[in-house]
């Protein structure tokens, strides 16, 4: 069982502020900072300071978060484990690229037993990791970019990242020039979902940003990406099982921008964690190597 101390300062870390934990947690702010005291006390490092009125993580901070999180992890594996007895059930999370291109397979498989239940989130790269904090998710699987620093994870595949067009935009088929895509209306998903990063990333590394584009919509759907891409004769930047989703929709490669994103498994666990995704994948995958 987690001490009560931990549960407070994993609060304060999420609102990052005193009087609002205490709201949260039903106590008063002193006994809040007490807490927190407390621990700081015991570790013999300083976890949270301010800068000016700014209240900030520190680098101890960062480390005893993930400790926390994988105990909250295992824990929270353990009560499931003995609740549930002979049946099986997972709480997966996956952004929109796998959940809808790749997965579908993998969960009928999971699905094709009777003592298998499945409660499968499909959102962006940054609510999921939420999720995972507050051990909401079993595990998530999320394509690009995500911190490292702050998460166990490991690779499932990497996968092509390309530009998407209709089949009768001049751009099909062809390797243009970066300055070429400026002139273009750019469909992208919403801030905080992997493709997305990855592809500012590559801009941002070219010294380009998307206010060179004539005009940027932001959609969280794939579908509607792909019906405006056709409809408004635009261009977007996903993986290719994107593309490949559609008869009517064509690649292209810009020079000088080859790019392929990885789709990880991502958790706070190790033990607990490992031996859901092998449940959920069928066995497919092997022992994670230098996950952290």
């Amino acid at each position: 069982m987690l001490d009560f101390r931990m549960t407070t300062f994993h609060t304060l870390y999420d609102v990052m502020n005193y009087r609002k934990t205490a709201e949260l947690l039903n106590m008063t702010q002193p006994g809040v900072t007490q807490h927190i005291q407390y621990l700081e006390k015991y570790y013999g490092v300083k976890l949270f300071e301010y800068n000016g009125k700014t209240l900030r993580h520190t680098k101890a901070c960062e480390a005893l978060k993930r400790y926390v999180d994988a105990v909250m992890a295992e824990e929270h594996a353990v009560r499931q484990s003995l609740e549930e007895a002979d049946q099986i059930s997972l709480n997966v999370g996956v952004t929109k690229t796998i959940g809808e291109f790749v997965l579908t397979d993998t969960v009928n498989q999971f699905l094709s037993k009777e003592n298998h239940s499945l409660n499968l989130v499909i959102d962006n790269t940054e609510t999921l990791l939420k999720m995972l904090e507050r051990t909401e998710l079993d595990f998530a699987m999320v394509e690009g970019v995500f911190d490292k620093k702050r998460y166990f994870y490991h690779l499932y595949k990497k996968e092509s990242f390309v530009g998407i067009c209709s089949s009768e935009h001049p751009f099909a088929g062809t390797c243009v020039p970066l300055e070429a895509l400026f002139s273009e209306s750019l469909i992208l998903r919403e801030p905080g979902s992997g493709t997305r990063a990855l592809f500012e990333q590559a801009m941002t590394d070219r010294g380009f940003s998307l206010d060179r584009f004539k005009r940027t919509v932001s959609v969280s759907s794939f579908s509607v990406i792909t019906d405006l891409v056709l409809q408004q004769n635009a261009i977007t930047f996903a993986y290719a099982p994107i593309a490949e989703s559609r008869s009517n929709l064509g690649v292209f490669r810009v020079e000088d921008l080859n790019v392929s994103g990885e789709f990880n498994f991502v958790y706070c666990s190790k033990p607990a964690a490992f031996e859901k995704i092998r449940l959920f994948m069928g066995n497919t995958v092997s022992q994670p190597q230098g996950a952290d």
